[in-house]
Parts: structure tokens; C-alpha cells; sequence
């Protein structure tokens, strides 16, 4: 089999945040294609994550997967360098490329042996960089559901609560083989959130609740009250839980500001998966099912 690693690719793009990353590059070198980069920032301390996207003339995206370099825990300085086995990957490179540098930037925070994403998921692409489908009427995110194919929308299809809870996605977009978390993380499966209750002080006994983690997960504004109750939580973990409400089978919003709910990545009966809720009502974390063409939230654990 041949492969084509083409020298003349050398038009390059970037995604710049505060204009921090400058003078993007790269080469063909052997099996190997050098990406070069700036990274500028007057904050010696700051460091970033970084991703890297191929894009063909044709508007296709490549993920490099067999990479290494300056991509994690970056500080500042010239002359990062990050180096990708093609071959390793099992691509044919051929004609003119652009690469684009992203810095990943959002929240997290460790719980017990597990580091969480401290907000919703908020992203419009796959970690391949192809587009996720927005569903901007009931229409289209009916179709989307009955077609068994991703979607996102905001609660109301509004983007200001998109900018407070993150981005509501049917579950076939948790499942797409694209990858819906960012590199180096996952959609957590239920297990991972049975983990998060039980270091949160959760147990079980002969069929009755101790309850804490509801309380510990919950943001400490933003929450209604439910009768004499005060749905607002301590924040203890730095779950940071807000309380963004869902898009429930009949493709109507319900339940902003008493409720949040979270899709894992766990598959179950017929056409529905696991999912994990928080309410105003009580302090604890809720599990059950629901079908697939439902909009929940997403939050990530890191690999």
C-alpha cells in the first residue's frame, strides 16, 4: 500500500483565544508531519490544553490520533512542537491541508479518584471537528430522534441558556463513534456516576436512602424552592449542578430551574439509555431510563 504525505500542504489556519497562539506551521518529515506553534501569554504560570484538526480543501476534518508534544500542560513560550505518526494512524495524505490549533479551555474538578467536568458540555462539533446537527424546530429534533441520528439545541432554542447550561444533545450524539467528549475525556458510563454518589457520602440500606450527594452537587444559587424547601445545594464537591431543565419525548422544554438532567453513556431496553438527574425536591442523585430522542445535558470524566 502507498501512502502520500504531500510536502506543498503548508497553508495553515488557527483558532486564536486572547491571541495567544501565534506563527502556526507545519512540515512533512519523513513518516512524520511536525506541527510547530507560539504560544504567547504574559502570565508565565498559565498553562493550556491544546487540539489539533487537519481540514482538506473540501472542508473534511482529520483527527490526528497518534500524536505527542507540546499538546498538554503547555506554559508559555516559542517553538512548541507537536509531532504526528501518520502512517501510525493509517492515513493517506494528499493535495493541500490547513491545520487549526484550538485551546481547550473549561472547568474541572477532582472527586474522589475521578476528575469531572465542572460544566456542561458545550460543544457543537464531534472530536473529529464534523459538525453536530442543530436541531432548530421540534420538527427537525423529532426527525432526528425517529431517525436515530445526533442533535443539539439550547433550552428554548435560546442561545442565552446556552450560554448558562451548556448545550441539551439527543443521545445518539453521546453515542456517535465521531466522539462527543474532547480528546483525553468520556461521556461517563453509569458506573462512573454510582462512583461519584458514593464518595459523595450515598448509601443504600435495606431499601432505604442516606442522601448527601444531591445537596454536595448542587450549584448554591439558581435553584427553586420546593414548598418550605430551599433547592439549593452546597456545592461541596464543585460539581457546580445547575439546574437547566431537559427536552422530554414530546420535544417540549420542561423543568428549567428545578431540575437538570445527565445522559451516561450506558445503553439499556428497547430505545432508551441510563440517565442521572438532581432535583429542588431532595438531596439526592436519581437514575432511570429514557428514550434515546430526548435532550439531556453531558458532563465528561477524564480518561
Amino acid at each position: 500500500m502507498r501512502w502520500f504525505i504531500v510536502t506543498n500542504m503548508l497553508s495553515a489556519s488557527i483558532c486564536l483565544r486572547a491571541q495567544t497562539i501565534q506563527n502556526v506551521d507545519f512540515r512533512a518529515a519523513g513518516k512524520t508531519i511536525v506541527v510547530s506553534y507560539d504560544f504567547l501569554h504574559p502570565k508565565a504560570d498559565t498553562s493550556i490544553n491544546v487540539a489539533l484538526v487537519f481540514k482538506d480543501q473540501q472542508g473534511g476534518s482529520i483527527v490526528p490520533k497518534s500524536i505527542s508534544g507540546d499538546l498538554k500542560n503547555v506554559k508559555p513560550g516559542e517553538g512548541k512542537r507537536i509531532l504526528w505518526d501518520v502512517l501510525e494512524d493509517g492515513i493517506s495524505l494528499s493535495g493541500k491541508y490547513k491545520v487549526e490549533i484550538s485551546i481547550e479551555v473549561f472547568k474541572s474538578v477532582r472527586i474522589g479518584s475521578q476528575v469531572w467536568t465542572a460544566e456542561n458540555l458545550n460543544v457543537d462539533r464531534f472530536r473529529n471537528g464534523d459538525p453536530i446537527p442543530q436541531a432548530k424546530t421540534d420538527e427537525e429534533w423529532k426527525r432526528a430522534g425517529e431517525n436515530q441520528q445526533p442533535a443539539w439545541c439550547n433550552y428554548g432554542n435560546d442561545s442565552k441558556n446556552g450560554e448558562s447550561y451548556g448545550k441539551l444533545y439527543n443521545w445518539y450524539a453521546v453515542n456517535d463513534r465521531r466522539g462527543l467528549a474532547p480528546q483525553g475525556w468520556h461521556v461517563p458510563s453509569q458506573d462512573e456516576w454510582f462512583k461519584l454518589q458514593y464518595v459523595l457520602g450515598d448509601t443504600l440500606l435495606y431499601g432505604g436512602r442516606t442522601a448527601f450527594s444531591g445537596e454536595k452537587m448542587k450549584s448554591t444559587s439558581g435553584w427553586d424552592s420546593f414548598g418550605d424547601m430551599n433547592g439549593n445545594g452546597t456545592n461541596e464537591s464543585g460539581f457546580n449542578g445547575l439546574p437547566g431543565g431537559s427536552r422530554c419525548t414530546s420535544w417540549t422544554f420542561q423543568k428549567i430551574g428545578s431540575t437538570s438532567f445527565w445522559w451516561s453513556s450506558t445503553d439499556g431496553w428497547l430505545n432508551n439509555a441510563r440517565y442521572s438527574m438532581l432535583t429542588n425536591s431532595n438531596n439526592y442523585l436519581h437514575y432511570n431510563w429514557c428514550d434515546k430522542s430526548c435532550g439531556f445535558f453531558v458532563r465528561c470524566v477524564k480518561d
